[in-house]
């Protein structure tokens, strides 16, 4: 069955999204375990910062681009989507700014010697995300995922598709490599 894009307020088609195959999923699970093996998930935070930060600034100059899509897509006024894309530049340049200072090692005297714990990428992230808040729900997974070298495989409501498609372009015009985000 196709993804749609209908109007609440005039029941209007606005577009349709082929359905995704096992073989597109098979595809995108490969290419995020690719990355997680590589230098972008395994290797220094600072490469992956910078994709944050101008994620931030695309989201910041496309407000009301964004608005207006979450706004015709799923009903909800023009005002609330504002401050939702608002917020969503906010998590990305709060991550971007700290991520850094909370992944660092974080050193334990004990009384046979000195340990630390360490933070390190766990692997390919799933999320299946609902629709109510169609950018906040995918920038609260990306942020600190991305951050912290997790690639993520996201499933978004299906009457949503627009927003997750305009995200994930996003996501890849700031820089993030194939299988960061899919």
């Amino acid at each position: 069955m196709a993804y749609q894009t209908v109007n609440p307020a005039n029941n209007q088609l606005i577009k349709e999204y082929p359905p995704h195959t096992d073989a597109d999923i098979e595809a995108a699970l490969q290419k995020a375990d690719a990355l997680y093996h590589s230098d972008w998930s395994k290797g220094e935070i600072d490469q992956r910062l910078p994709v944050l930060h101008k994620l931030a600034d695309l989201i910041d100059s496309r407000v009301e681009e964004l608005a207006k899509i979450a706004s015709q897509e799923m009903g909800k006024l023009i005002e609330q989507s504002r401050g939702e894309v608002k917020l969503c530049a906010q998590i990305a340049r709060y991550y971007a700014d700290n991520a850094k200072q909370f992944l660092a090692p974080v050193p334990y005297k004990t009384e046979f010697g000195d340990a630390w714990v360490e933070h390190h990428p766990i692997g390919v992230i799933m999320a299946v995300e609902p629709w109510n808040f169609p950018y906040y729900q995918l920038m609260r997974v990306l942020a600190p995922n991305l951050a912290a070298g997790n690639p993520v495989l996201a499933k978004h409501a299906s009457i949503v598709p627009h927003c997750a498609e305009t995200f994930a372009h996003l996501v890849r015009e700031a820089g993030a490599p194939e299988g960061a985000w899919t």
